[in-house]
C-alpha cells in the first residue's frame, strides 16, 4: 500500500450518530485522502442507556485508537470535529503536534447554552441533578427542522445525566488546555447555535496558541447545531473540503 502524506479523522458529536456528518467522508475520499470516521464509545447503539457510565477521556482514546489507525496509510492528519468531537480534535491536537498536521473544529462543545455548563449560573447544581435525575431529553436543533426526517437523523433523543456532567467536565479541561494547541485551526460556528454558545468559537480563536495567520474563524448565519445536515449543509462542507484540500496541497481537480 502507498502512504499518502495525508489523511482525515472525522469525529461526530455526543449524542450523535455518523449521518451527522458522514457527508464529509465522499468528497474528502474522492480527493484521495484516506480517511476514519469512528464511532465513539457509548454511541451508534440502540438505546442511548449505552452511553451511561462512559466517561470522556473514553471518547480521546477511541479517537486515538482511529488516529493510529489512519497513520497507517497517511503520514499526518488533519482531524475533523464537530461539538463534542471539537474537543476531541482540539485534545488531540494538544497530545499529538507531531502527526497532526492542522484541525477544523465546528461549534466545538466549549460553552453551553445550557445554564447547567460550566461556568453557566447553575453549573453548581450539577453533582445534585446527577443524583436526582437520571436522564435529559436532547431535542434535535435544525434550522429547517424537516431535514432532520429528510436525512434520517440517528441523534439519541435523551441522554444520561452522568454522561452528560463528563461532557461539561471534558469542557473545561479542554478550555484550560487551549494554548497547547498550536497547529493550523480552522474554526467554524452558526451565529443561531442554541446548544453551544458562539462565543465558544471566540474563545477558541483567541486562546489557542496558533499564529494569527494560520487560524481563521468562518461565522454561518442561519443553520442551527446540526450544521452538516441542516438548511447550510452544502456550504459547511465545503468549507471543511476546502480548507482539507488547500492543507493536502491539492487545486484544482486533482
Amino acid at each position: 500500500m502507498t502512504r499518502k502524506p495525508y489523511g482525515v479523522l472525522i469525529i461526530h458529536g455526543f449524542t450523535s450518530s455518523l449521518n451527522c456528518v458522514n457527508g464529509l467522508q465522499p468528497p474528502i475520499e474522492a480527493s484521495g485522502l484516506p480517511t476514519r470516521m469512528p464511532v465513539l464509545r457509548g454511541h451508534g447503539a440502540a438505546s442511548p442507556e449505552a452511553l451511561r457510565g462512559v466517561k470522556w477521556p473514553a471518547w480521546v482514546a477511541d479517537a486515538e485508537a482511529a488516529l493510529q489507525d489512519l497513520l497507517t496509510e497517511a503520514d499526518r492528519a488533519i482531524v475533523f470535529g464537530h461539538s463534542m468531537g471539537g474537543l476531541v480534535a482540539l485534545t488531540l491536537a494538544a497530545d499529538h503536534p507531531d502527526v497532526i498536521d492542522s484541525i477544523v473544529v465546528a461549534a466545538a462543545a466549549l460553552v453551553f447554552t445550557n445554564p447547567l455548563g460550566p461556568g453557566r449560573p447553575l453549573n453548581f447544581l450539577i453533582p445534585l441533578v446527577v443524583r436526582l435525575v437520571k436522564k435529559v431529553d436532547m431535542p434535535l436543533k435544525y434550522a429547517d427542522p424537516s431535514l432532520a426526517y429528510a436525512t434520517r437523523d440517528t441523534n439519541y433523543r435523551y441522554a444520561p445525566t452522568d454522561a452528560i456532567a463528563s461532557l461539561f467536565e471534558f469542557a473545561r479541561v479542554t478550555r484550560r488546555r487551549l494554548p497547547e494547541v498550536r497547529v493550523p485551526t480552522l474554526i467554524m460556528h452558526s451565529r443561531k447555535d442554541t446548544t453551544i454558545a458562539p462565543e465558544a468559537s471566540e474563545i477558541i480563536y483567541r486562546q489557542i496558541s496558533t499564529p494569527p495567520d494560520q487560524k481563521r474563524l468562518v461565522w454561518f448565519e442561519v443553520t442551527e447545531h446540526e450544521m452538516f445536515c441542516d438548511c447550510e449543509r452544502e456550504a459547511t462542507i465545503k468549507t471543511v473540503v476546502d480548507y482539507v484540500r488547500e492543507r493536502a496541497g491539492l487545486r484544482g481537480n486533482e
